[in-house]
C-alpha cells in the first residue's frame, strides 16, 4: 500500500506541474486491457500463466476528415528459459492520423521474479517503425495537394526501443515505462518525430470476502515531458465474466466502457469517449473496440505420440 500511495503521489505532481493535452503516441481509453503495448514489463503478465491475443481498435474524433485510427494486436506471454522466468510477446500496430500512416512492430521481452505477494516485470521492446506522409490523397478545402506536407510518399523506416517496469499482485499493480526512447523520425524526409513518452499507472483492486464483485480503481499519465495527459478509471467486475466501468481524461474526455467474456478464454470490450472540451461542438466522440483471447501453448501428453503407416 505505501508503494501504491507513492505512485499515485508522483501522478497527482505530475498533472498539477502541466498541461493536460492530447500525446502524438496514440493513447488508448482500454488500455488496462493490453498493457504490453505501453508497458514492456507486463509481458507474461496473464489469466492463469496462458498466452493472451489481444486486436484493439480505436477511431478518434469521427466528425473530422481524416479522422485518427489506431490499432495493435499483440501476442504475449510467460516462459520459462534455462530456468529463468519470464515473458515474451510481440506487437503489430498502425496509428493513421491525416496524411501520416506509421506502422510498426516490436519485440519484447520481461524478466519476472516474485516479490513481495506479487510479481515484478521489467522488460525491453526492440522494434521498427515505418512511416509516410500519404500527400497525394491529402487535400486542402479548394482541392490543392497541401503544401506543408512532404510529395515524396517513400516509406521512411526507424529503429525505436521501450524500456519498462510492471508489479502486479492479487491486490494492487503498478508500473513506469518510457517509449520511443531513440524519438524516431516520421516520414522519408523526417518532418517529424515521436517525442520519448514516460507512462505511470497504478491501481488497487478490491474483491469483497465471498462476493461476486470486485472494483478497480486505476490512475495512468503519460507525459512527453512538454505536455501531459492524465486520467482516472473505475471498473466493476461480476463473477469476472461481466464488467462495466466510467473513466475521466482530464480535461478531454468523459469514457464509458463495458466487457463480457464470451465463452472460455475469448473477452470483449467497447468505450466510447464523450470529448468534454471545445471540439465536443464538431466531433461524434470517440470509439473504442478490444477483442482478447486466452490460451494455452502446452501440448497435451497424448498428444505427442508419433504415428506413422510403417507401425499400423
Amino acid at each position: 500500500m505505501a508503494v501504491l500511495k507513492k505512485l499515485l503521489w508522483i501522478i497527482a505532481l505530475m498533472a498539477g506541474c502541466m498541461r493536460a493535452e492530447a500525446q502524438q503516441d496514440p493513447q488508448f481509453g482500454l488500455g488496462f486491457l493490453n498493457r504490453v503495448f505501453t508497458n514492456p514489463g507486463d509481458a507474461g503478465n496473464t489469466r492463469e500463466g496462458l498466452f493472451c491475443a489481444t486486436a484493439a481498435n480505436r477511431l478518434g474524433l469521427t466528425s473530422f476528415d481524416g479522422a485518427p485510427v489506431a490499432s495493435v494486436v499483440s501476442l504475449h506471454g510467460p516462459i520459462t528459459l534455462f530456468g529463468i522466468s519470464g515473458g515474451v510477446g510481440i506487437t503489430l500496430y498502425n496509428d493513421l492520423a491525416g496524411a501520416l500512416n506509421a506502422p510498426g512492430v516490436g519485440l519484447t521481452y520481461a524478466y519476472r521474479r516474485p516479490l513481495h505477494e506479487g510479481t515484478l516485470g521489467v522488460g525491453l521492446t526492440l522494434g521498427v517503425l515505418t512511416s509516410w506522409y500519404t500527400s497525394a490523397d491529402w487535400r486542402l478545402p479548394e482541392g490543392n495537394a497541401d503544401p506543408a506536407l512532404p510529395s515524396n510518399e517513400t516509406a521512411g523506416v526507424n529503429f525505436d526501443a521501450a524500456i519498462g517496469a510492471h508489479y502486479h499482485s492479487e491486490t494492487w499493480f503498478g508500473g513506469l515505462s518510457l517509449k520511443h526512447l531513440t524519438a524516431p523520425r516520421l516520414g522519408v524526409d523526417k518532418v517529424g518525430s515521436l517525442p520519448r513518452t514516460l507512462y505511470l499507472n497504478a491501481g488497487y483492486r478490491y474483491a469483497p470476502a465471498e462476493s461476486n464483485w470486485a472494483f478497480t480503481p486505476m490512475a495512468e499519465a503519460a507525459s512527453d515531458f512538454a505536455q501531459i495527459s492524465w486520467w482516472l478509471q473505475a471498473t466493476a467486475w461480476y463473477k469476472e465474466r461481466y464488467w462495466a466501468g466510467l473513466g475521466y481524461r482530464w480535461g478531454q474526455a468523459l469514457q464509458f466502457m463495458a466487457g463480457i467474456e464470451l465463452f472460455e478464454g475469448v473477452r470483449v470490450a467497447y468505450a466510447y469517449e464523450y470529448l468534454t472540451s471545445q471540439l465536443d461542438r464538431f466531433s461524434g466522440g470517440c470509439h473504442e473496440l478490444v477483442l482478447s483471447y486466452s490460451f494455452s501453448l502446452t501440448i497435451p501428453p497424448g498428444s505427442q505420440r508419433y504415428k506413422s503407416v510403417r507401425y499400423l
